[in-house]
């Protein structure tokens, strides 16, 4: 009987480029080296191939059937191992190849040399005996019926269900599994309270899990946890840390469209948060452009009773605060009108006594949007003076007041002549006598001129916010007739720890 050995063994792995990203269907280079002895030892055998990836990133060949570099394939020696396999890959598919590691070959090309067929001679079979009734015997399984041809029978059980016993175990890096799912799911149950369902560990520098969905089209998730659990202790997913990274990361790369690292989103009709942080600080935004946002808030509803809302929302001793990190910049910033129920007022720490105590000043009001410009002259010697504004006055300003004040003396001042081209005249001086002059204007720039509403002293409330309040208590009424209502949270603690917390809009 004459046996002929594959003078081959099939190679399959999943091609990826620099940023672990699956290369599908593209041409792609490989190039593999047999090694004899040790890794980094004399190479027996050399061939390449030009592969196209399939969809799921997948390439089979068939070692030996390559185009041949150096050596001989059927000239292995496979019993003169051990032997160990190089493969370099160019994933732009020319032969420029990079290294992606060096394995020891196992037991499937020891095929072409079975230690069990030393007694072959001549491509001969010898069972080594002269008893015509001890000859090899063949096996075969008929369903669950295993029989050998001299003998007995076994039935193999039929087992209870589908389970994964152990998991696919190949060693070296880039051997593993592919399991590909093109009906149900393959899922893993854990029936053992307090257990867990899957654990992935890496004691080296590699990734413990990686899910990629290389579909464009895709409208799924790449990983989807969901868990119906009350407390808040719990999450459908969490990341935990115990050294310097981060606990839960995300990550756009720099071609990506989307505009999120990460994304909350809450459903919850009573309220609720979209992103909730803890700690020493709740939320710390930061950005690396110079025209971005260290935290961003938006509010999408513009009408109805939902156009009130907010946002950004702080609450606290103090409720907002901003600093600065240039000059030029600001600590708060409003890109339109601002308002306050309450003073405005500027607070430091008061200059006699700094340690103990703050000093306030307060914002003069007006039913008017005006501009104040100031200061002080001396007449010449025909008892006039002739003061020039700045350069942008008549830019942004309309409709002057003046207001005079003679120093060292009575002096009956008037203006000579009115503003004009940014210069104004006062007369009825002495000569060498001081006179402090104050101008109110009325603030005439673009934003005032495109938005005359922001001049609007009455204002009538919307149709939403009829019958409420900025400040209810002020009027004895209840909160409950606020217009923008603040978030409740509620926290349960045991044993000085947090066990539930609960956050609602107050109604």
């Amino acid at each position: 009987m004459n046996a002929q050995s594959p003078e081959g063994f099939k190679y399959q792995a999943v091609i990826r480029d620099a940023g672990n990203a699956i290369i599908t269907n593209q041409v792609v280079g490989m190039r593999f080296s047999i090694q004899q002895g040790t890794i980094g030892g004399p190479s027996v055998y050399i061939e390449t191939f030009s592969p196209t990836t399939n969809a799921f990133g997948l390439v089979n060949l068939d070692i030996g059937s390559g185009t041949i570099v150096s050596g001989t394939f059927a000239a292995i020696d496979w019993a003169n191992g051990p032997y160990f396999i190089e493969t370099a890959v160019d994933a732009a598919g020319g032969s420029t190849y990079a290294v992606m590691g060096t394995n020891q070959l196992l037991s499937v090309p020891y095929a072409l040399h079975a230690k069990t067929a030393d007694n072959v001679i001549n491509d001969l079979v010898n069972d080594a005996d002269s008893d015509p009734s001890n000859e090899i015997q063949s096996l075969q399984l008929t369903g669950q019926d295993l029989s050998i041809s001299g003998g007995n029978t076994v039935t193999i059980p039929t087992p209870s269900s589908n389970t994964l016993d152990q998991a696919y175990d190949q060693g070296g890096p880039g051997l593993g599994k592919i399991i590909i799912v093109d009906a149900g799911p393959v899922e893993l149950t854990n029936a053992t309270p307090n257990g867990i369902g899957l654990r992935a560990t890496t004691t080296n520098t590699g990734v413990g899990i990686i899910s990629t969905s290389s579909n464009p089209a895709n409208t799924f998730s790449s990983i989807q946890a969901t868990t119906n659990a009350s407390s808040t202790l719990t999450s459908a997913i969490i990341g935990n840390s115990s050294g310097g990274a981060y606990g839960v990361s995300g990550q756009i790369e720099q071609t990506a469209t989307a505009a999120a690292g990460v994304y909350g989103s809450n459903l919850r009709t009573t309220g609720g948060y979209g992103t909730h942080g803890i700690g020493h600080s709740g939320a710390v935004g930061q950005t690396n452009y110079q025209l971005g946002f260290g935290v961003y808030g938006s509010n999408a509803d513009a009408i109805g009773p939902l156009g009130n809302a907010v946002g950004t929302y702080g609450l606290g001793y103090i409720g907002v605060w901003g600093d600065q990190s240039d000059p030029n910049g600001y600590s708060i910033y409003a890109n339109g009108d601002f308002g306050a129920a309450g003073t405005k007022a500027f607070a430091i720490d008061h200059p006699l006594d700094p340690e103990h105590k703050y000093l306030k000043h307060y914002s003069i009001e007006s039913n008017e949007v005006l501009n104040m410009y100031r200061g002080t002259v001396s007449f010449d010697s025909n008892g006039e003076v002739e003061v020039t504004m700045p350069d942008y006055f008549d830019a942004i300003n309309a409709n002057f007041s003046y207001q005079l004040t003679p120093i060292g003396g009575f002096a009956q001042l008037f203006i000579k002549e009115k503003l004009s081209n940014g210069k104004f005249v006062i007369a009825g001086g002495q000569a060498g006598m001081e006179v402090s002059w104050t101008v109110y204007a009325e603030r005439n720039d673009p934003y005032m001129q495109q938005h005359p509403e922001s001049k609007q002293v009455e204002v009538e409330k919307e149709e939403w916010n009829q019958g409420k309040y900025l400040q209810p208590d002020l009027y004895n009424k209840s909160d409950d007739l606020k217009i923008v209502k603040p978030l409740e949270t509620r926290i349960e603690k045991e044993d000085g720890r947090v066990i539930q917390e609960t956050i609602n809009i107050k109604k």
